[in-house]
């Protein structure tokens, strides 16, 4: 998967840009209302453990054992 991508936050602080979620589908708005983009839902690809935001290319990668099950 490589290294973790950072970018800056609001502050101009780097801040590590992947983040671990036990969904397989997750919603993204950058960095809120004020500083971030529309909110916006990313649903995994089938045996895909990785997607990536197409406005602020954060990424978001399921977690071991993560989206094996159904439901919301």
């Amino acid at each position: 998967m490589g290294p973790p991508k950072a970018r800056k936050n609001k502050d101009g602080d780097m801040v590590e840009d992947t983040v671990t979620v036990e969904r397989t589908t997750v919603s993204c708005e950058g960095e809120g209302t004020e500083s971030g983009h529309p909110k916006v839902y990313l649903t995994f690809k089938p045996g895909s453990r990785e997607t990536v935001c197409p406005y602020c290319s954060r990424t978001f990668v399921l977690a071991p054992g993560a989206g094996t099950g159904h439901g919301h």
